[in-house]
């Protein structure tokens, strides 16, 4: 019986895809599926890449490019285990990985969630800065508050998913260029009927120049990407009854003010009222806040 089915979405990097799968156990109940999203030379990977034909390692493309979401789709449909977990290609799991997640196997919760480390990716020794979500982990530990990672840790980084609430909801990413986890993430937070938060570190993130979140926002078409994804995920709060404070797409929208003033006009026009006036109310607390904090370094300085 197959464990755990560990997904990895692939495009262009041969090098960074061998490393990170050798940094998974090799056993008969992990199941690795490396999906290609139309690699330039992804016919020659199977002879290029040694890891690839490692046992049990499974290795499929997707029909047209462009999409990481569309890969990790095919790589769920392929998936046997009784865990699910997400893996990007430029990263790694830890040294010992396999022993972490054996611990937690016979859990009865439906998401496990493990903090990740972050690293340069051309320097492993080296720590990098990038962003893991650390705050939210420290948040529950410390409140047993589990809503930041239900419903905003919208990254895939070292969460095991039982299959089982996969396929109960039909839970499937966005098939777009940008954040297409964004969706998949909060879904499982949202059906989740009980989930557990691990201490240990299952995940090392690396940062390297090039990848899709080394600089955000450069085009319009990403942010039109973006902002979907976020208005996709207030839906779902809403149909869920999740009064979650998220309102990402307050953020996004912010930005095209700052951009296009027209067309920021045209898309607040398209909302909700109920996201009308969540964009109201979160730029007016914003505000607040900064006249609040402006009073208190006045009154500090006297």
């Amino acid at each position: 019986m197959v464990k755990y089915s560990i997904i990895i979405p692939h495009y262009n990097i041969p090098d960074l895809l061998g490393r990170c799968l050798a940094s998974i156990p090799e056993r008969e109940d992990i199941q690795v599926i490396v999906v290609d999203d139309c690699s330039p030379d992804a016919k020659e990977y199977p002879d290029a890449i040694p890891e690839l034909s490692r046992p049990f390692v499974e290795f499929y493309s997707t029909p047209i490019g462009g999409s990481a979401g569309r890969a990790r789709n095919i790589g769920v449909q392929h998936a046997t285990g009784k865990w699910v977990t997400f893996l990007d290609a430029d990263d790694l799991f830890v040294d010992n990985v396999g022993q972490i997640f054996d611990k937690y196997s016979d859990r009865t919760e439906d998401v496990i969630y493990f903090r990740a480390a972050s690293v340069m990716s051309d320097d492993l020794s080296r720590i990098s800065d990038r962003n893991i979500f650390g705050y939210h982990f420290e948040t529950y530990f410390k409140s047993n508050n589990e809503q930041l990672l239900r419903f905003e840790f919208d990254a895939l980084w070292g969460k095991l998913i039982r299959k089982s609430l996969i396929d109960k909801y039909s839970i499937r990413f966005d098939e777009v260029r940008y954040s297409n986890d964004t969706f998949f993430s909060a879904a499982i937070g949202v059906f989740a009927k009980s989930i557990c938060v691990a201490p240990e570190t299952a995940y090392i993130v690396t940062e390297r120049s090039g990848s899709l979140t080394a600089g955000k926002m450069k085009t319009f078409e990403e942010w039109k990407t973006r902002y979907g994804s976020a208005i996709h995920v207030q839906k779902l709060f809403d149909e869920h009854h999740i009064k979650f404070k998220r309102y990402a797409f307050a953020d996004f929208l912010l930005h095209m003010w700052n951009k296009d003033k027209s067309l920021f006009i045209k898309e607040f026009s398209k909302l909700s009222f109920q996201n009308k006036r969540r964009y109201i109310y979160y730029h007016l607390r914003d505000f607040l806040t900064k006249v609040r904090s402006f009073k208190t370094k006045s009154i500090s300085c006297l």
